[in-house]
């Protein structure tokens, strides 16, 4: 029998393992630089607290679990001081411990990383493959094609890391690491080379693809993706996110997307996109929403009708007010047969969506082969390119349906439609009001179809001219215009194709040549430069720039072309000399005191 004294000293034995047994979340709150005290609660006894620089405290346990697990919080981690940031890898080669603190130790799937991510978490995602089904910390069974990777507030996921296996591991190239974010969950899609085919969207191969690779759904600009290239998505269901949105679906979303593509995304119109019930945006569908795209580009998205409407090959907006600043969308299509398809590169329907410095390059549609803008729509593109655009009926490069249409030095060139070639308007409800200013519209036949609109177009140059202040009707002299082969078939355009070219202006003075990264000089100077609003800022344009905007899409950049006053380029400049013509005159008074006091 044992003694009291025994029972006492092993009481006193095991108090003393207990007290020398580290506290994890007390060492997790001393680890962040806090101070962890213990308090004394007479019903409940002592229970130690997290306090913050600001005085503010938090049950420490509740603290940790908020930051490590917040899975498991249930509601009750409501502390006032938020989580350190953390850095959790992800490598689908990775074989350590597979908890995300290290590229040894990353999460093979993607979507583990995300279920334990926090706000303040950077998500870094090494080349390869990840599939929204895939993921091994949840016991929760799949939702197969519904899988999809939801964007989270406050945490960003940035693609395209070297990984396991690299010298380097956290070295970055996007191109070079390629990071993939597929909806092909069975890895067995098709490649097709003609996506106008109806075998892209009724092939078998693509019958378990997931409805929608990425969500941003109920998100504000602090849910980041960026570096990523999106592919595979189909969303051939009714509706919602299952029938819209291959690529991405936004419904009151404000994500903030950069350096992305969206590629080979399709969407099935199984209802009517009119008034915005139905199906559409092969890459990307918004709802409700202001998401921001930054040097993303959209090629080979396709938007598919049968029997139904579709709409936005590239993007579809409804009731949305999308941001996309230096975007590329590139044979994107909407497409079907017994219905009509809108918008090959976006449709928009009671949205406002901003584009500035955004190309448009050989996208397909009905109408509107780049972009079709409705019902109370208000579109504002800004150094944008439109070339090689297609629609069937009308609207090679814009269709406006009841909307508004403001231009600010962008260059159309070589779009085509049998009615108007570039620009068609046509009223439904409501008349069209285009604005256009220092733009080029050129090489598409009839430029502008203004049935039933306003019109206020005014320093442009414009195919077969246009009335308006300080508008032209001279050719361009584009550095090497795109154009339209026609495939050894020149009866039919039905397959002919586009062969893109350069639209930079030809400058005696200098012209930038983007395949040469140098400056180089032509034999004849473009009747664009020095032609634009002289109320419109000319912006990063190189020297000598006239002290005048120039026309197009390259205007008020550093990649416009030079002004050219006769003879060589001056090799001093000189003090006072604003529009660079080696002389200190009059002209340079006028362009001075046409701006005095101005502030941009």
């Amino acid at each position: 029998m044992k003694t009291p004294a025994l029972i006492f000293a092993g009481i006193l034995a095991v108090a003393s393992l207990a007290s020398a047994i580290p506290n994890p979340a007390a060492e997790f709150c001393v680890k962040c630089g806090y101070k962890s005290e213990i308090r004394t609660d007479p019903q409940s006894g002592q229970y130690g607290v997290c306090v913050f620089p600001d005085g503010s405290e938090c049950e420490e346990w509740a603290f940790y679990r908020k930051c490590n697990a917040p899975q498991t919080c249930e509601g009750d981690c409501n502390c006032p001081w938020p989580c350190p940031k953390r850095i959790i890898y992800v490598d689908d080669d990775a074989n350590g411990l597979n908890d995300g603190s290290s590229w040894q130790n990353a999460y093979k799937f993607l979507q583990d990383a995300l279920m334990m991510a926090r706000e303040g978490d950077e998500l870094r995602v090494a080349q390869g493959i990840y599939k929204p089904d895939e993921f091994a910390l949840s016991d929760r069974p799949s939702l197969g094609r519904a899988e999809t990777f939801q964007l989270k507030n406050g945490v960003a996921i940035r693609g395209g890391y070297a990984g396991i296996g690299a010298p380097d591991p956290n070295v970055r190239d996007l191109v070079k690491y390629e990071t993939i974010l597929s909806g092909d969950l069975d890895g067995n899609d098709i490649e097709l080379e003609d996506i106008e085919s109806s075998d892209f969207v009724y092939s078998p191969s693509r019958s378990e693809n997931s409805y929608t690779v990425v969500t941003g759904s109920v998100t504000d600009s602090s849910a980041v993706l960026d570096g990523f290239t999106i592919t595979g998505g189909n969303s051939n269901g009714q509706y919602g996110p299952e029938g819209n949105g291959g690529g991405m679906y936004n419904h009151c979303g404000n994500p903030t997307v950069v350096n992305c593509s969206f590629r080979r995304n399709s969407t099935r119109g199984l209802g009517c996109c009119f008034p915005y019930m139905g199906t559409g945006g092969g890459g990307v569908f918004n709802s409700q929403s202001s998401p921001t795209f930054r040097n993303c580009r959209f090629e080979e998205n396709l938007a598919f009708g049968a029997n139904e409407f579709s709409c936005g090959g590239g993007m579809y907006d409804v009731n949305s007010q999308p941001i996309l600043i230096g975007c590329t969308f590139a044979g994107n299509v909407a497409y079907g047969y017994d219905s009509e398809y809108y918008g090959g590169a976006i449709f928009d329907y009671n949205s406002s969506a901003v584009l500035a410095d955004c190309s448009f390059i050989n996208n397909w549609a009905h109408s509107g082969g780049a972009l079709f803008s409705s019902q109370n729509s208000i579109a504002t593109l800004t150094r944008c390119l439109l070339v090689g655009n297609y629609a069937y009926h009308g609207g090679g490069a814009i269709l406006c349906s009841s909307a508004h249409l403001n231009l600010a030095n962008c260059t159309f060139a070589g779009n085509r439609s049998p009615y108007s070639a570039t620009i068609d308007c046509e009223q439904w409800e409501k008349t069209n009001y285009i604005r256009a200013v220092n733009s080029i519209l050129w090489d598409g036949g009839d430029e502008v179809s203004n049935r039933f609109s306003g019109a206020q177009i005014t320093f442009s140059d414009i195919q077969g001219g246009w009335l308006g202040e300080g508008n032209i009707n001279d050719d361009p002299c584009f550095a090497q215009p795109g154009y339209w082969d026609d495939n050894g078939t020149p009866d039919t355009d039905h397959d002919d194709f586009w062969v893109d070219g350069d639209y930079h202006l030809k400058s005696q003075a200098g012209r930038w040549d983007a395949n040469e990264g140098r400056w180089t000089k032509d034999e004849v100077t473009s009747p664009c430069i020095d032609a634009g609003d002289p109320a419109s800022p000319i912006g990063l344009e190189p020297f000598p720039n006239g002290g005048i905007i120039n026309m197009g899409a390259y205007g008020s950049t550093a990649e416009a072309s030079k002004s050219y006053f006769g003879e060589p380029v001056c090799e001093t400049i000189i003090a006072g000399d604003i529009n660079g013509d080696c002389k200190v005159d009059l002209w340079d008074l006028a362009i001075m005191t046409s701006h005095w006091l101005e502030e941009y």
